[in-house]
């Protein structure tokens, strides 16, 4: 008769050992002794059992639909090394299980004890010896189960209390566990790995451009991965840890992990500071609500942000490149152009905008407004200025969360003690409040260094470097680089700074507001056979009628 077998075991740690081995040859030896012809063996690598996870996405739970389509007319058996392995579910359902089996023809045998389980010998007997087997498991796992919810529990207690110990060894990538009593220790290599993440995450790269530079330069992975993937580039910025918070969870069997509590803050090493953390989440945001297009060249500036004034519609991207004229001349064709009116949807705005003569006349209206000091490598003196308001910011946003979370279970419950906990945490975000108004006071004070002339120096500079990428038509590697970060710190304050950008056909202009209220009318003309974009800046209606409102 064909059998199957079936091995499982409820982690990866009992895999390493030889609970595989052990099932494996106890069952062969087996199905040998009795003559049957194993067919395949089905093996779920540390999934639990205990919540049936198994039985629905498991290779148990594929032989099972297996029976169900009719796969074994002749009748199966099912082996396995014993009961449990089949389920730790409670005694009921282990039962139903065993008998719906049974009933379409499957033998469900065990090595221990040599037993069978068939719709012909499913009598008084087997069932409470199966009805035992199931209730000890079970109660065997909800013990382990709660043995260990009870031990973290404790331990989450002694970190709210604020003792700081090393609760595990299991630590983040770039932290080693030594001494005694043990301790976290940054280890420098990947340390400064992180940092670099970081850093370019700031510098207006993305997860896979990152990826890709790690590889290219030979930087060794954290693990045993072949190369870096984006994937773990964004679980790097993602966790808390990088900045030396501990976030407890628990992960019952078989299921997901979900946060426990609040975060507990200074229980690692931190490994960037929080400025720079603030500034990368901040790059991450406006990447989010946009795309730069064309890979890694981000040709398109206002991709995301340009909208046709006739039907609504983006204003999408069309790369012609350098085309020769008759005289000899070369001209750039490289436009945008209302997506609905390209895809034929509709709309009857079919004017095309170079883009590089109103990408020009758009940077000239606004970067020196969009362009703000910290766009730039900070003043040393500013440094721990900005590192104190991002911390204490970050902070402040715990808070209330808190607050918020207090004061929605004081509505529930009523309860004094809650209302005091809400009283305290809302009274600790108003401390928050005022000590980020000094700081940016003293944020501004010092950043008083750096004049206006200065600052219109670094902006100008910053679009003579842009010009210059322009007029080349090659570059190498390296100069590739530097123009993906220019233009990266550009496009991240264009999008802070404007909030609608509207090309109208008819007539030929493009409308702005920037986030100040400020409108922006651009127009192109020509003076003496030159192509120019000029433009004039008034307050917004919606401005001016909240100034009257506050006035």
């Amino acid at each position: 008769m064909e059998a199957y077998i079936y091995i499982r075991w409820s982690s990866a740690e009992q895999g390493k050992g030889s609970s595989l081995e052990r099932q494996m040859s106890d069952c062969r030896a087996h199905a040998q002794r009795k003559g049957w012809l194993v067919r395949d063996e089905l093996i779920d690598d540390g999934i639990s059992a205990f919540r049936g996870r198994h039985a629905a996405e498991g290779k148990l739970g594929r032989f099972v639909a297996m029976v169900e389509a009719g796969a074994f007319p002749d009748g199966v058996i099912l082996l396995t090394e014993k009961l449990d392995r089949l389920s730790r579910e409670s005694a009921k359902k282990v039962f139903v299980w065993l008998l719906k089996m049974t009933e379409l023809g499957v033998v469900v045998a065990t090595v221990e004890g040599d037993r069978r389980y068939d719709r012909d010998n499913l009598d008084m007997a087997a069932i409470i010896e199966v009805v035992v087997k199931a209730q000890l498991a079970n109660e065997e796992s909800e013990k382990k189960a709660s043995r260990l919810s009870g031990a973290w529990a404790a331990k989450r207690a002694q970190l709210a209390r604020g003792e700081r110990k090393v609760l595990t060894r299991r630590a983040p990538a770039w932290l080693a566990v030594e001494g005694e009593p043990p301790r976290f220790v940054l280890m420098p290599e990947r340390a400064a790995i992180v940092r670099r993440i970081f850093e370019e995450t700031v510098a207006g790269l993305g997860k896979h451009h990152i990826a890709r530079n790690l590889n290219r330069d030979g930087v060794p992975t954290f693990g045993r991965a072949s190369g870096w993937h984006a994937s773990y580039i964004q679980k790097i910025l993602n966790n808390p840890a990088v900045l030396g918070e501990y976030q407890p969870g628990q992960k019952p069997r078989g299921e997901a992990r979900r946060i426990v509590g609040d975060a507990v803050p200074d229980y690692y090493p931190p490994v960037v500071d929080a400025d720079l953390h603030a500034n990368a989440m901040r790059s991450m945001a406006t990447r989010c609500r946009r795309v730069a297009g064309r890979g890694r060249r981000l040709v398109n500036l206002f991709a995301g942000l340009a909208v046709c004034a006739e039907c609504g519609s983006r204003m999408t991207f069309r790369a012609k490149g350098l085309k020769s004229r008759a005289d000899g001349t070369m001209v750039n064709e490289d436009y945008l152009i209302c997506d609905s009116y390209q895809r034929g949807r509709g709309c009857g705005s079919g004017r095309h905008f170079n883009y590089r003569e109103w990408e020009g006349g758009i940077l000239d209206a606004i970067l020196l407004d969009a362009m703000e000091d910290r766009h730039f490598s900070s003043p040393d003196e500013v440094r721990t200025i900005e590192i104190e308001l991002a911390e204490r910011t970050r902070r402040r946003a715990a808070d209330r969360n808190q607050a918020e979370t207090a004061l929605a279970l004081y509505v529930q419950t009523s309860r004094p003690e809650v209302k005091a906990l809400w009283l305290e945490l809302a009274g600790s975000v108003d401390e928050h409040d005022v000590a980020i108004a000094e700081l940016q006071r003293r944020v501004a004070v010092a950043r008083g260094a750096v004049s206006p002339e200065e600052h219109r120096r670094r902006i100008f500079a910053l679009r003579d470097k842009l010009d210059a990428f322009a007029n080349r038509v090659t570059l190498g590697a390296e100069d590739e680089q530097v123009r993906f970060q220019t233009r990266a710190r550009i496009m991240e304050a264009v999008h802070e700074l404007v909030s609608t950008m509207t090309f109208k056909a008819d007539p030929i202009m493009v409308n702005m507001v920037t986030r100040q209220g400020v409108d922006i009318d651009l127009v192109r003309e020509e003076w003496g056979g030159q192509i120019g974009i000029s433009f004039t800046k008034t307050m917004s209606q919606s401005r001016r009628s909240d100034l009257a409102a506050a006035g």
